[in-house]
């Protein structure tokens, strides 16, 4: 059995009295696709922020390569991640500055000038480059971080709402290109949606929270195209 990248184990968060998620127990492995949908409130960006800022848990466990994700230091951490959330500051200067100052906070990127100019081509942005990150509209912000961040090649990818600001034709660029980073560069990819339909190609397990807890988990086969349905309490 492969060791998993994330194990989580009776996790349990409250806000006041209310609870925000409550997970008894669940896997994350590489080089996979991990779709967490569901509406409103129901838990996904509380999860995720869980699990990229590693802020603090009322109660439970969670596990980075078998070890403690609060016993690595901050830069230890933060340096085999790469997180694209919902909200976002703009920085000042100009969008190649800001992906070129991205990508050279990762020290396994020995060429940071090739990785730019690679991701510019991919990510067919190149008319964005000498604009300022503050004139840009949502959508074009939202691409720019997108860049950025894949630029990145970590071991994990966050995406809070994939769809977020964004249309069909980059939607389907963003699909080709994760398509790739996760089957051929074995990197896992954690997303949130309210519309699973927009990245069920990428999809290795989606699932579905409720009120904070799990309530549906579909696992993918891509060899065989089928899945397998499980419900948990």
């Amino acid at each position: 059995m492969p060791i998993p990248l994330y194990s989580i184990k009776e996790l349990h968060i409250k806000n006041g009295k209310e609870e925000r998620l409550r997970v008894k127990q669940f896997d994350i492995h590489r080089g996979a696709c991990y779709v967490f949908e569901g509406s409103m409130g129901s838990g996904k960006t509380t999860l995720l922020d869980v699990l990229y800022s590693r802020r603090n848990i009322g109660k439970g466990e969670i596990m980075f390569e078998e070890k403690d994700i609060y016993s690595y230091s901050n830069r230890e951490y933060q340096e085999q991640i790469a997180v694209v959330p919902q909200k976002f500051s703009t920085p000042w200067g100009t969008v190649e500055n800001y992906i070129f100052k991205t990508i050279r906070r990762y020290p396994h990127i020995k060429n940071p000038d090739k990785r730019l100019d690679e991701i510019v081509r991919k990510m067919k942005m190149s008319s964005l480059l000498k604009r300022k990150m503050k004139s840009l509209t949502p959508g074009e912000l939202r691409w720019a971080v997108l860049t950025a961040q894949i630029a990145a090649d970590t071991k994990v990818l966050f995406i809070d709402e994939y769809e977020q600001h964004l249309g069909k034709e980059e939607l389907k660029n963003l699909n080709n290109i994760l398509y790739r980073k996760i089957n051929y560069d074995g990197i896992t990819l954690i997303t949130t949606t309210q519309n699973k339909d927009l990245i069920k190609r990428l999809a290795s397990v989606t699932i579905t929270l409720e009120n904070g807890r799990i309530t549906s988990l579909r696992s993918f086969s891509k060899k065989k195209g089928n899945y397998r349905n499980k419900r948990r309490n």
